[in-house]
């Protein structure tokens, strides 16, 4: 067993690595306070000296968690003005930790590690009370950092370290005892005493401790890092259903609809790692298929698109995030009118191309690395290009006189059916609805479900807007 143990000792190694992703900018950051109106232009600055991390902040901030108008952000500064001092500050922040831990090449450990700290975070701002909404990212950057702690040990790549975690993983709820084994410390002492020799700020202090009253930051990044943690197991283990009782209290939901939060929220994790560039986690993120997969399917009852559609209107009703609507959306389309296949790809205005961000279905992952739509590919004769044109939805079936398939031979290989419907805002073009039959035939049940939720998707976007731009 390592020399190295007792609360200094460890502070020492991990302080003299020097980590990058706790380096002089991320303080800075922590420092910067919203109340200073100065302050805006200091991150600006701050931002503006890194091309990349310049990037990756603009695109972060021109998702539709974030900017809700669709109009292309394409400055630091207007980011900051439209989007929130608060949000660009977190985006910053958020990005530069994820990009230095993703240096290199990683351990699988440490992306394991960092995979179930992105997963809890995406989670945490799902739990914040609407009422609350401006602590939404302040949350997202506490559960990012609640395992700060292991994150640095896996870093030093002490054997010990990484003996110490994957005893954690197997062991969850025996935390303490195993700290105290393999490191002479308790984890959270250190996670808290590494917060303050990087002045990360009292709100991630907060973040990094066991003992929490109940109501507090500190409780829901403790949630919905139990979620993270136990969701593999399935909706149905115990763990979760008192995870999931929780979250129903805290947002008013009943069980059911909780689950139903917490698997969007699994599917908005990958989403977001993807707006990160931290891609090379999305295939260690929970899996909604595979989640499922552990409990009992139950039998098909005929109310299940109306129970969708009203989970659709419910979202819109209470002015929930534009990108669990669009989740929403996706969800409806694959369990409630049965399509085995879905995505909606949404429209990059900079690029000119489709790019698909809410997926569901066996193999959908793989298309938001893999698969994209550029407009000026499109040709003419193919259904895309047809369907631009003329604005309406397209059933494309397996016959010699269907319009080719062209740049949607990417999403269908093989034979088979499928559907696709443009959605536009005020005769904008948001994205492209896109479902198939994974190799079958589609029928005129799932055509007139199919077409109905793409016009009621359009109805509740440009509803959206007109609240945004009130």
């Amino acid at each position: 067993m390592s020399e190295t143990r007792g609360l200094q000792a460890w502070l020492k190694l991990i302080l003299n690595q020097q980590m990058p992703a706790l380096d002089l900018v991320v303080q800075q950051i922590c420092q910067l306070d919203e109340r200073n109106e100065g302050n805006a232009d200091d991150l600006a600055k701050i931002v503006l000296r890194d091309a990349g991390l310049t990037t990756k902040v603009l695109r972060v901030a021109n998702a539709v968690h974030y900017n809700r108008s669709g109009k292309p952000i394409q400055t630091v500064s207007r980011a900051i003005i439209q989007v929130g001092f608060l949000e660009i500050k977190n985006i910053t922040l958020a990005s530069s930790l994820i990009d230095s831990f993703l240096q290199g090449k990683p351990r699988q450990l440490l992306l394991q590690q960092l995979s179930q700290s992105f997963h809890a975070a995406v989670q945490a701002r799902a739990l914040v009370p609407r009422a609350d909404a401006s602590k939404r990212e302040l949350v997202f950057i506490a559960a990012l950092l609640r395992h700060i702690g292991k994150l640095a040990l896996l870093a030093t790549r002490e054997p010990v370290a990484e003996n110490f975690v994957r005893e954690c993983r197997e062991y969850p709820d025996d935390e303490h005892a195993i700290a105290m084994k393999f490191l002479g410390v308790g984890i959270d002492h250190l996670s808290r005493e590494l917060v303050k020799e990087w002045k990360l700020g009292d709100f991630i202090l907060e973040a990094v401790q066991q003992s929490v009253p109940t109501g507090s930051v500190g409780a829901l990044v403790n949630l919905a890092d139990s979620i993270s943690v136990h969701l593999s197991a399935g909706l149905q283990s115990a763990k979760m259903l008192e995870n999931c009782a929780q979250v129903a209290q805290i947002c008013q939901l009943t069980l059911e609809e909780s689950q139903q939060q917490v698997l969007l929220m699994a599917e908005e994790a990958a989403l977001t790692a993807n707006q990160y560039n931290a891609e090379s986690l999305v295939p260690l993120l929970p899996n909604r298929a595979q989640i499922l997969a552990q409990s009992e399917e139950p039998a098909r009852t005929g109310y299940e698109f109306s129970t969708q559609l009203n989970t659709l209107l419910k979202l819109q009703r209470v002015n929930d995030s534009l990108s669990r609507l669009l989740h929403a959306t996706v969800i409806c389309l694959q369990e409630g009118v049965g399509l085995p296949r879905v995505a909606l790809l949404l429209m990059d205005y900079q690029s000119k191309s489709f790019a698909p961000s809410y997926v569901a279905g066996r193999d959908t992952q793989l298309w938001r690395n893999q698969a994209a739509i550029s407009l000026e590919q499109l040709h003419k004769g193919e259904v895309l290009y047809d369907l631009l044109r003329q604005d309406q939805m397209c059933w494309h079936k397996k016959q010699q006189c269907a319009p080719a398939l062209g740049a949607l031979q990417q999403f269908l290989p093989y034979d088979g059916d499928c559907f696709v419907a443009s959605v536009r805002v005020d005769k904008r073009l948001f994205g492209l609805l896109y479902a198939d039959a994974a190799g079958k035939s589609l029928d005129e049940r799932q055509q007139t479900e199919f077409e109905l939720t793409a016009q009621l998707l359009t109805l509740l976007l440009q509803q959206s807007e007109t609240k945004t731009s009130e």
